[in-house]
């Protein structure tokens, strides 16, 4: 009796053991380490930057120098992101850099380095009016960097009017405000027309560009010829991003509709 309750002992544990291994390897598989990956970027430089909310559905998440993926976007795609550091990567078999946003979920439990061009910004209720507060450099308490670059997307899109905007020609106009993730000099295709705002302003709201438009000759009544026609709009709002590129500063494309 003894013996085989032994032996139904040994079993029991044998089977706690497998299950415990396979739980392991379950949790490891979202989880994959690339000695290469991590080989193949430099690290240019590591900075902390101000919150901002982001979400991400495609893509992935990696350790700080992309040595661990630690699991692909699509699967925390409603989780919501808080930034805390950037770092740039020169990426040595492209010859060029990239930023990567270091970020943590909002209980603090998942957190990684996400590349920035797969963050896209929460939209949040903001008037006109609050986002020009924020900017506001009279009143100290309110002088913050851009909170919210979807929110100016959407100022810019309103001048615009009945364009429809495109997400491949929004992608294209980030290529150009966000420098070292694509094309420093953009690629404009024959039927586009391409418009860069070169923003001075800490104030910035849809006068602003409106006047930045207008100093680039698109006045209110020939931006009302592009109607029908797809837009993408993309506004740099990082502060203190550099690369030639001045916070507020704004690409357009414009492509004819079908």
């Amino acid at each position: 009796m003894k013996k085989a309750r032994l032996v139904q002992g040994l079993m029991v544990l044998s089977i706690g053991v497998g299950i415990l291994s396979i739980g392991n390897v379950s949790a490891m598989a979202s989880s994959q380490y690339s000695a290469a990956r991590s080989r193949s970027v430099r690290l240019v430089w590591r900075k902390g930057m101000k919150q901002n909310a982001y979400t991400a559905s495609t893509g992935a998440r990696f350790s700080k120098h992309l040595a661990v993926r630690y699991g692909n976007n699509r699967a925390t795609s409603k989780v919501t992101w808080y930034t805390d550091a950037h770092e740039k990567l020169y990426k040595k078999n492209v010859g060029h850099a990239t930023i990567y946003y270091h970020v943590k979920s909002a209980d603090g439990t998942l957190q990684g380095w996400i590349w920035r061009g797969y963050l896209k910004p929460v939209m949040t209720k903001q008037s006109n009016a609050a986002v020009t507060a924020k900017l506001n450099p009279t009143d100290p308490s309110t002088n913050l960097p851009i909170a919210n670059e979807q929110l100016l997307d959407q100022e810019i899109l309103s001048l615009f009017p009945g364009t429809i905007e495109d997400k491949a020609l929004d992608a294209q106009a980030g290529s150009v405000v966000y420098t070292t993730d694509g094309e420093e000099a953009p690629t404009v295709k024959t039927h586009q027309v391409y418009i860069h705002l070169f923003n001075s302003s800490t104030v910035m709201n849809t006068q602003n560009y409106a006047n930045l438009l207008a100093k680039a000759g698109y006045t209110a009544t020939k931006r009302s010829q592009y109607r029908g026609w797809h837009i993408g709009v993309r506004v740099q709002t990082d502060d203190g991003y550099g690369e030639g590129v001045s916070q507020g500063d704004a690409a357009i494309f414009l492509a004819p509709g079908n």
